[in-house]
């Protein structure tokens, strides 16, 4: 858990160079937005959990997030996904792999927004708890306080 906190640090501290601040930004995605994405593959008999995580995760970001003015964080999107797994995701009639893929994303204007959410998850400890548990038993991927590089602006 140190680990990961550690590495999202370092990229804080990497991604905010030349950063303009948070007060002067437009409360939009564009190109340096910082975002996390992780995805999960959880057997269809252990979505309960994941489910019950997403609902306390959804309450927790309505609860201690802003979605415009200058007080972090500031989350520009937050989406989560869920699907059954494919065979071939290309092809629905392949039928399932007997898993469900969820996908969890959240963008930030810059490095504050980041640590303003990663200071307030760390204080729900229950939460961040299962998170790491979550991660570290189903996700397959993980971005973490990445830059976006792309952006309908």
């Amino acid at each position: 858990m140190k680990n990961i906190y550690l590495a999202l640090v370092s990229i804080l501290l990497f991604a905010s160079c030349g950063q303009e601040p948070a007060s002067e930004i437009e409360n939009k995605i564009k190109v340096g937005s910082l975002g996390f994405h992780v995805s999960f593959v959880v057997p269809n008999d252990a979505t309960e959990r994941m489910d019950q995580f997403i609902e306390t995760h959804e309450q927790f970001m309505r609860e201690t997030h802003h979605l415009s003015g200058d007080q972090e964080p500031v989350v520009l999107s937050y989406s989560v996904f869920k699907s059954p797994e494919l065979n071939n995701p290309f092809d629905p009639n392949s039928g399932e792999t007997g898993n469900t893929l969820y996908g969890l994303t959240e963008i930030y204007n810059g490095p504050e927004g980041v640590q303003a959410h990663m200071t307030l998850g760390q204080q729900r400890e229950d939460m961040f708890a299962e998170l790491v548990d979550l991660t570290n038993t189903y996700s397959v991927a993980g971005i973490l306080g990445a830059p976006v590089i792309a952006a309908m602006e």
